[in-house]
């Protein structure tokens, strides 16, 4: 039998008292368990109605499968359990999991997620939150099945998740205005323009190691990748050049590992090679400065066509880690990733000159077809003018052909390429509960208003 969660929404008062219970039993963060709501600031037409979530242990966590340092278990009873002292600070299961449980404390650095008060549940008595709700609107259950228990809005119930939420779409819902600001995030976009563009700031500030890792892995990838085409080790062999990406593999295993919350755990990063994509990124990253060293020590030994094939490989790896966090095929046509990244700048230096013309017609379709991007404000519509008026002022320089207007135009195409490279961080949008909720109140919001308009006659 699984244990789980059933939520009642029309009992809910958003009185908080499960979250404050939650952090005061077990020394949780804030947050730990959320609260949610539609209609939060009581807009016309549509009722206010709450959502209490924390942990929904699912039959088939991403947060675990995708852990590379093995830091969850599932017990018996399906319950999710985080072992702090496995957890090495990554963050990919905040990525993976739609539904906005882990989350990481920033004192300590490692994760911290409801653990169902496992040490309560065993002695019989009900989680904390449970207890605490003084409506009823929050329960416990144990049963084998919880598929077909939440309603169609809700994300990614492929996982499984342990929850059942009851009077979601009835016209029972509770007209309580929430006292705080924790769940008006996805309104307040609305309501403040500027928000979303000083979130997209923040978070290039907070992931910096992250696009300047991948940059790295990917500058080391493409200078094997030119080797191998051309058959010479000149970027591969003895002497500075051939030791560069042997440097730049081990700059971004540094950055790396300083991203961590816990660095002196970084040792487990490959523990879950099998299951977790970030764990096969670090394994191919390892093994990609482990082919520089012994092709800067020995030149030859290694055939280059096989270090090309790692470093393709390696940059290919790079992007599952996002792939398997973010489905949507938008982002696999995005021109920012690694593997696109890596090939378009290989072109620069090969020849034929036909693939770089080709690479880049198809560059400049792709960023036209996300020039929508550019609505959201800074720093993304800087970015996102600067990969596009790159293409053709590339072209421009380098038609004349001397040595001045060719170093301006390699100057501005790796800028449009790093450009690329932080616009494809910015567009990564892994599936979350919260921009569900917004979607959804919206979607009822604009039916609500049309069938408004339709009974009084507007048009």
């Amino acid at each position: 039998m699984r244990k789980g969660f059933i939520f009642d929404a029309a009992l809910c008062v958003s009185c908080k008292a499960c979250s404050a219970a939650c952090i005061l039993e077990n020394g949780l963060l804030p947050g730990t368990r959320s609260l949610f709501a539609w209609n939060g600031h009581a807009l016309p037409l549509v009722n206010v109605i709450n959502l209490s979530m924390a942990c929904n242990h699912c039959a088939d966590p991403a947060c675990a499968s995708g852990c590379p340092a093995l830091a969850y278990t599932i017990g018996p009873d399906g319950i999710v359990i985080h072992h702090p002292d496995r957890c090495m600070g990554c963050g990919y299961c905040t990525w993976r999991c739609p539904y906005d449980a882990p989350k990481i404390n920033s004192a300590t650095g490692i994760i911290e997620k409801c653990h169902f008060c496992a040490d309560r549940t065993t002695e019989g008595v009900g989680p904390a939150c449970v207890t605490a709700c003084p409506t009823g609107a929050l329960k416990m259950t144990e049963t084998e099945d919880f598929d077909g228990m939440l309603p169609a809005w809700f994300p990614d119930t492929g996982i499984k998740p342990s929850f059942i939420i009851r009077n979601s779409e009835t016209e029972s819902k509770p007209h309580t205005v929430p006292s705080d600001n924790e769940t008006h995030e996805s309104e307040d976009e609305e309501l403040y323009p500027g928000r979303l563009a000083s979130e997209d700031a923040v978070r290039l500030k907070k992931d910096w190691s992250l696009v300047l890792f991948s940059v790295l892995v990917i500058a080391a990838a493409v200078m094997l990748v030119i080797s191998g085409l051309s058959g010479r080790p000149a970027l591969a062999g003895s002497g500075f050049s051939g030791m560069l990406p042997l440097l730049l593999t081990a700059c971004a295993m540094a950055v790396s590992v300083a991203h961590l919350g816990r660095p002196g755990r970084s040792y487990r990063a490959v523990l879950n090679v099998i299951r977790s994509p970030l764990s096969r990124e670090i394994a191919m990253v390892m093994l990609l400065g482990a082919v520089s060293l012994v092709s800067w020590l020995k030149p030859g030994m290694i055939p280059l066509a096989v270090t090309a094939a790692i470093a393709v490989l390696t940059v290919i790896a790079v992007d599952l880690v996002y792939f398997a966090a973010d489905r949507r095929f938008s982002l696999r046509l995005h021109t920012g990733q690694a593997f696109f990244t890596a090939l378009y700048a290989v072109t620069w230096f090969t020849e034929p000159r036909i693939l770089f013309i080709i690479f880049s017609m198809l560059v400049a379709v792709l960023v036209v077809m996300r020039y929508g991007s550019a609505d959201r404000g800074e720093p993304q519509r800087t970015l996102y003018y600067i990969r596009a008026m790159s293409i053709p002022l590339v072209f421009l320089l380098i038609y004349p052909g001397n040595p001045l207007t060719d170093l301006f135009a390699t100057v501005l195409f790796f800028a449009g390429l790093v450009a690329d490279r932080l616009l494809f961080y910015l567009d990564f949008n892994p599936p979350n509960i919260k921009e569900t909720i917004k979607e959804h109140f919206n979607t009822e919001y604009e039916k609500e208003r049309d069938k408004k308009r339709e009974d009084s006659g507007l048009s």
